[in-house]
């Protein structure tokens, strides 16, 4: 009886340590990416060559990241296990070598994760999170909303979501524990926790500006049950003042989709634009990147902006 007493308070005990472990979503809700209804059947020439192809690349690699997540949660790690500081500069390198332009580290923030990851399913992740942008070539997305940039557009969600998954794969192969968030859809908000990675700002169209590239990457993330997270020296980057003055992603947008003025929500999370008026005109162009295009941050960059005192 009292061994049953002891195991049954051992199990409970492991159980509620495996439960703080992993984080879930405090209700954020997302906006529905349907991938039926990306039609390229309306995309001619050169562009529709290579969006036939890029186009099963996008959806093998979500299938990717869902059969791992499927594997990882059958069996749910009971610590945080100690990496050194040898593993992070490794996790870097491989990152560069599969193609990676941008890498930071962050905790995780519940108030971020979704309620429905409408594209992989992913319902609960670990505590820590590597975040990780690559940047969507310049001429192609100045083409917005022309077949160009939105062949470019799903390019870079391929390409990301295989170095994703990739980088995953190459934790696991550590003998750590990775959940690998595809760039399209995802369980987070990505450029919230770019922030947090010290990635760069939020700009009026709700996408990451960064030093490096302004709009022009797409963001995926990799949640991970490793600590303590690398530091990285704080970076002073500054866009709010620029991005009030200006506001050419919203005046330009096809469908008027960017707020005038963001809405701050009960949960402190900010909605910057009308989803649903977004995605649709997403799904018609395969891609639309116009506010990415036409942000002063992507035509004559970060430095540029400063000095220029918009």
């Amino acid at each position: 009886m009292i061994i049953f007493i002891i195991l049954s308070g051992l199990k409970q005990l492991i159980n509620s340590l495996v439960v703080n472990l992993l984080k879930k979503s405090k209700g954020l809700k997302s906006r529905l990416i349907e991938l039926n209804k990306f039609d390229i059947t309306n995309i001619e020439g050169p562009s529709s060559e290579k969006m036939k192809k890029i186009m099963p690349k996008v959806f093998k690699t979500i299938r990717k990241a869902i059969s791992g997540y499927k594997k990882e949660i059958t069996d749910f790690p009971e610590e945080v296990k100690i990496a050194p500081k040898e593993f992070w500069r490794d996790v870097e390198e491989q990152a560069e070598i599969l193609g990676v332009d941008l890498i930071g580290f962050a905790p995780i923030d519940e108030n971020l994760i979704f309620e429905e990851d409408h594209v992989g399913g992913i319902e609960v992740l670990y505590q820590n999170t590597i975040v990780l942008g690559m940047e969507m070539d310049y001429d192609a997305i100045d083409t917005a909303p022309e077949p160009p940039a939105g062949v470019e557009s799903m390019n870079i969600y391929a390409e990301l979501g295989e170095a994703t998954n990739k980088l995953t794969n190459f934790i696991r192969s550590k003998g750590y524990r990775a959940i690998a968030c595809h760039p399209l859809g995802g369980p987070i908000l990505y450029p919230a926790m770019a922030v947090k990675a010290g990635l760069g700002q939020i700009g009026t169209q709700g996408l990451l500006i960064t030093k490096k590239f302004g709009p022009r990457q797409r963001l995926s993330v990799i949640a991970v049950n490793i600590s303590p997270l690398p530091e990285r020296p704080e970076t002073k980057f500054e866009i709010e003042s620029y991005c009030q003055k200006c506001k050419r992603c919203a005046l330009m947008c096809p469908v008027n989709a960017i707020y005038d003025e963001p809405i701050v929500n009960e949960n402190g999370t900010v909605t910057r634009n009308d989803g649903e008026k977004c995605i649709q005109y997403f799904y018609e162009t395969t891609g639309c990147s116009v506010c990415i295009k036409e942000c002063p941050f992507h035509k004559i960059g970060y430095k540029a902006m400063y000095y220029s005192r918009l």
